[in-house]
């Protein structure tokens, strides 16, 4: 299996960035405060390993089966939602990683929101995943690994947002946003991280990407018209890498050309904060069309490195529901991102090839039309740009990579539909060896009650 994962990780701002494969039929009746649902499909993947030149052994068939069961309680002052989804993904042989022939995926959501009075709220909300593919270890719509890991990778995000109504006309948002990334993969020494006879260090990604994420922010909003909000704010990020294992550099392995002492860095070299002022304006065009747009500037301190930068932030949202049950969603983001990809060997020293991390455009766009009134159409495409910061060998390469998926569903009633899809991945690297494509394609049922 290629060992790297690109360079990705942003977040797109406005509503979810819904995988057409994903999609789930009508509820029924709105009254339960309890939903369960179940998903069976067949599949053909192409390239699971995501390889250059994918072989017989990189072509799998299989079989899926997805439960899932929710609740939604509350009244008009407090609502309360949670849902747990299993997923067992059955293969024809083992993915590479893999010592069994199946994956299993787990994701946990929940969230709170209370209204004290008329003009005090607040919102509570937190995800916990277990799982493999990019699609389900997402950080709210962004990507973070545009190809199947293998092994029991976490992914924990949430936040809380406070927001008040100080006059009629000013109002404040303040909130508290975390991530936390715990890769199965780890630094397990000579053989696998360590080349016995130079001793160079090719990290885990649990070395290269393990971290905590903690982004506070406070804004200033001005309710300009009933449907024109202006705003102005501040956002704090702290990043933290918690592996504590070497990623970059050279250690002493007693072999024929090895190097008389270690010389090598541990992945907290990469902890940051970012501090980033913005503008930005919410504005409901008409009823069925609405969007918002946030743009400014982030100062980058990497203390360890004693090395600073600044950068452009921006996060676009539009969403335009054009006739019933259709709707178009389209987002955009630029910022920094965390990567795998650490450095080469073309620094005078070994924290001067370090990679800090990637500067990143994300543009998605999610289309659901439907056909006649049974029959769904579901679009997504999705386009991201990195390029790494840092680093004499790729300090300044870039990244492109590429979603596509097409999806028809048919909802017989509200308890049962069937559908199928077809998606594509593709990565484009100047790095050696990452640049791959990917084919899939499904068919499937969903029951729900």
């Amino acid at each position: 299996m290629n060992k790297f994962i690109a360079s990705v990780g942003l977040v797109a701002l406005g509503a979810a960035n819904v995988q057409a494969q994903n999609q789930t039929p009508v509820n029924g009746p709105a009254s339960k405060w309890w939903d369960v649902q179940a998903t069976v499909r067949g599949f053909y993947d192409d390239n699971i390993n995501s390889v250059r030149h994918p072989g017989h052994s990189d072509r799998v068939w299989g079989g899926e089966i997805t439960p899932r069961v929710g609740i939604s309680l509350g009244n008009e002052q407090t609502t309360f939602t949670a849902d747990y989804t299993y997923a067992f993904l059955y293969y024809d042989h083992r993915p590479a990683g893999n010592t069994e022939k199946y994956d299993q995926n787990h994701t946990f959501n929940a969230a709170l929101s209370h209204a004290f009075n008329e003009r005090y709220s607040i919102r509570v909300k937190n995800s916990f995943v277990i799982g493999q593919e990019p699609d389900a270890l997402r950080h709210d719509a962004a990507f973070h690994t545009p190809f199947r890991v293998a092994g029991d990778n976490i992914v924990d995000f949430g936040g809380i947002v406070f927001n008040a109504e100080l006059t009629p006309i000013l109002g404040l948002e303040a909130g508290y946003d975390f991530a936390w990334f715990d890769y199965k993969d780890s630094f397990s020494g000579i053989g696998k991280n360590v080349d016995f006879d130079t001793g160079a260090i090719s990290p885990s990604l649990s070395g290269s990407l393990d971290r905590v994420e903690q982004t506070p922010h406070i804004s200033l909003l001005w309710h300009v018209q009933p449907d024109t909000t202006a705003s102005v704010g501040y956002r704090f990020q702290q990043v933290n890498y918690t592996a504590d294992e070497p990623i970059l550099g050279a250690l002493a392995t007693g072999g024929g050309s090895a190097p008389g002492v270690s010389d090598f860095v541990r992945s907290d070299i990469r902890d940051n904060r970012s501090h980033t002022l913005y503008v930005g304006v919410d504005h409901q065009f008409r009823p069925d069309f609405y969007g918002s747009v946030q743009a400014g500037a982030s100062y980058y301190d990497y203390y360890n490195l004693d090395q600073t930068s600044w950068g452009p932030y921006a996060r676009l949202a539009l969403t335009y529901v054009y006739m019933q049950e259709s709707s178009i969603q389209a987002g955009y983001q630029q910022g920094r991102s965390a990567t795998d990809v650490v450095g080469g060997s073309g620094g005078a020293t070994v924290a001067a090839d370090l990679v800090r991390d990637a500067e990143t455009s994300v543009v998605f766009v999610n289309v659901r039309q439907r056909i006649v009134p049974k029959l769904f159409a579901n679009l997504n495409g999705s386009y991201q740009h990195s390029t790494f910061k840092g680093g004499g060998t790729f300090d300044d390469e870039t990244e492109n990579y590429f979603e596509f998926g097409a999806n028809l569903e048919y909802q017989i009633n509200h308890h049962f539909s069937v559908h199928g899809g077809y998606d594509f991945n593709r990565l484009d690297s100047d790095i050696g060896g990452r640049t791959y494509s990917r084919n899939k394609v499904y068919i499937g049922a969903t029951a729900s009650y």
